[in-house]
């Protein structure tokens, strides 16, 4: 009979395991579970090992890192540090406004700003192309705060333009208005603005 190694077990009904020369007693915790190395793995090369996983879970952090520079899913947008202080350039600001004054001030407004744009506006012209004026006034409006932009009090023709310029800003719902001294709020004004759009993101 092949040795039992060691060569006595605490019991005859000990659990044997035979390794190819000699019989081995099966090591039994104290729970009474039967315990087993395993030295040779049995999964096959590139299996989910730990260290693989490992791996795995750092490439795909990589990713995660990437897609949070992403304006959003599925656009090729990048959001760069500094981007805020970047030049941006949409289209050319041309936009005219017709119709008539309103309110004791015979005052009328440019159209709007529509979300998503800022407007930089560099010029602004304006007349009353019905009745000749004794002074024009040109406010920018953001929300309730009106900013005076120019105001000229002298003798305007009949469709003589008055002209400002410089660089506002505008943003959505902001407004140009005008003011048209001695007109009429049946006159047939028009407003230009003039400048360049950028997109708001």
């Amino acid at each position: 009979m092949p040795e039992i190694i060691p060569n006595h077990v605490p019991s005859p009904r000990t659990l044997l395991a035979w390794d190819g020369t000699a019989y081995r007693p099966v090591t039994i915790d104290a729970a009474g579970h039967v315990q087993i190395d395993v030295l040779t793995s049995g999964l096959p090369l590139g299996a989910a090992t730990a260290a693989n996983q490992a791996l795995i879970l750092a490439q795909v952090q990589a990713i995660e890192d990437l897609t949070h520079a992403l304006q959003s899913v599925a656009t090729d947008r990048l959001q760069v540090r500094g981007e805020d202080q970047l030049f941006s350039y949409a289209e050319p600001l041309v936009v005219r406004t017709q119709g008539n004054p309103t309110g004791i001030y015979h005052v009328m407004a440019s159209a709007a700003v529509p979300a998503g744009q800022v407007w930089v506006v560099t010029t602004i012209a304006s007349a009353d192309y019905t009745t000749a004026l004794t002074a024009m006034d040109f406010t920018k409006t953001h929300g309730v705060i009106g900013i005076g932009l120019w105001q000229s009090i002298r003798a305007f023709a009949i469709a003589e333009l008055g002209f400002w310029g410089g660089h506002i800003y505008m943003e959505e719902g902001d407004v140009v208005t005008v003011s048209y001294g001695g007109g009429l709020n049946t006159d047939t004004c028009i407003i230009f603005l003039n400048g360049y759009i950028m997109t708001k993101e």
